[in-house]
């Protein structure tokens, strides 16, 4: 390889790194929001996909997408789709995880959102009638075993988290799934600026109303620094690092980098929320994130081909 390509790549990797811990960063900020200020998810998902929608346009528009956002408009098939994507898929995803986050924590909702997949490769499996091998099923066990730990810290008898912060972290895998999933023959004809710069701003579009309907009486200046963090700075930066990487690493790669978020999330949430990290979900995490990076390296991992892998859902 040569030197400039082997700078390139690490470039690229830097970028992913930093972009995870951002991402990472994003769910504290949303989780002190929900927390101290008692901002309504819904609002907060509305401003974060209107934010980087309008952040997307005017970053597509010099870079000469809008002509191909207008071709891409032209096919009825895959404008459908793309608005199914955008609607379904992306927006699904944020609200999940929002929601997620405010009856949960960071460190739950992201954890959970992680599990994705073992999802994928159940559907993939049903869809081919065919058995995993036993090595990823092991990893599914290490996964759902390592979920089991974090929502319930080690205990038989009781949740270590309220069962609706389960139940949207779990959503928001199935959510997540799906985003990996849909989009994959779009991918194949269109580059992947052009598919989620879109699916955003229709998904900003959709959820608009919620900007009017669930909006805080007032914001101070603290929550107006951490609500411009979480579309900036956990948002729209990471999603440019996260393309800008995409273009000398495999998405693969990247995938298993991002993992870096739900450990940025953790050691966060020691310093800013006191969690206490006992054995049980340190083990847990360690379990989860094992098994999500087993899941990508294996010789048949469940995840879309690499050359047709949507960016991060946290983008």
């Amino acid at each position: 390889m040569q030197r400039s390509q082997l700078l390139s790549r690490r470039r690229g990797i830097a970028g992913i790194v930093v972009a995870a811990i951002l991402w990472g960063f994003s769910g504290i900020a949303a989780q002190e929001l929900f927390l101290r200020y008692h901002l309504h998810p819904t609002w907060l998902a509305a401003v974060r996909v209107s934010g980087a929608g309008l952040l997307l346009a005017l970053w597509a528009g010099p870079r000469g997408r809008t002509n191909a956002l207008k071709r891409f408009a032209a096919n009825r098939r895959r404008l459908l789709t793309i608005i199914i994507f955008g609607v379904v898929a992306l927006d699904g995803v944020q609200l999940t995880f929002f929601l997620a986050v405010a009856h949960g924590t960071a460190v739950s909702a992201t954890l959970l959102q992680f599990t994705s997949p073992v999802l994928i490769l159940g559907w993939i499996s049903l869809r081919r009638l065919t058995t995993p091998k036993p090595l990823l099923l092991l990893l599914v066990v290490g996964a759902l075993t390592g979920v089991f730990l974090v929502v319930t810290d080690g205990s038989v008898t009781g949740l270590a988290i309220p069962i609706a912060g389960i139940a949207w972290g779990l959503a928001s895998a199935l959510f997540t799934a799906f985003y990996n999933l849909m989009p994959v023959e779009l991918l194949t004809k269109h580059n992947a600026e052009v598919v989620v710069a879109g699916a955003f701003l229709i998904g900003a579009a959709v959820l608009s109303p919620w900007l009017i309907l669930d909006a805080p009486p007032s914001v101070t200046m603290h929550e107006l620094l951490l609500i411009l963090f979480v579309v900036v700075g956990g948002t729209a930066v990471p999603f440019l690092l996260y393309l800008s990487a995409l273009a000398v690493i495999a998405p693969l790669i990247a995938n298993v980098v991002g993992t870096l978020e739900p450990l940025t999330a953790a050691v966060a949430s020691v310093f800013v929320f006191e969690l206490r990290l006992s054995l049980a979900l340190i083990v847990g995490i360690v379990l989860v994130l094992g098994s999500v990076v087993g899941l990508s390296l294996s010789d048949r991992h469940p995840l879309p081909p690499e050359n047709v892998a949507p960016p991060h859902p946290s983008a």
